[in-house]
């Protein structure tokens, strides 16, 4: 594994601050059907296999409706300071 430099905790603790900025500013995320139905597959969810049998029968994924996620105010903040850290351990290195 490679070393990883000043530099590279610098971009990715400035990356991560601006991910958790944007957290912050969310109130609720909405998914769409196919990734709604990515995160059921992936979780193998009870609610899939009634889809997708409505799904054989009628053709369509018109009864599934998207994921609606709250996020909470804290999320983006933990992530803000997660990036902050990564910056102050970039600033401690010599």
């Amino acid at each position: 594994m490679a070393k990883w430099s000043r530099e590279t905790y610098l971009v990715l603790g400035v990356v991560v601050i601006l991910v958790g900025l944007e957290f912050m500013a969310l109130q609720h995320l909405v998914l769409t059907k196919e990734a709604t139905m990515f995160l059921a597959r992936q979780t193998n969810h009870p609610q899939l296999a009634a889809a997708e049998t409505m799904e054989q029968l009628t053709g369509s994924l018109e009864h599934v409706p998207p994921l609606h996620v709250n996020v909470s105010q804290w999320f983006g903040r933990a992530i803000a300071l997660a990036g902050a850290v990564m910056i102050l351990r970039n600033a401690g290195k010599n």
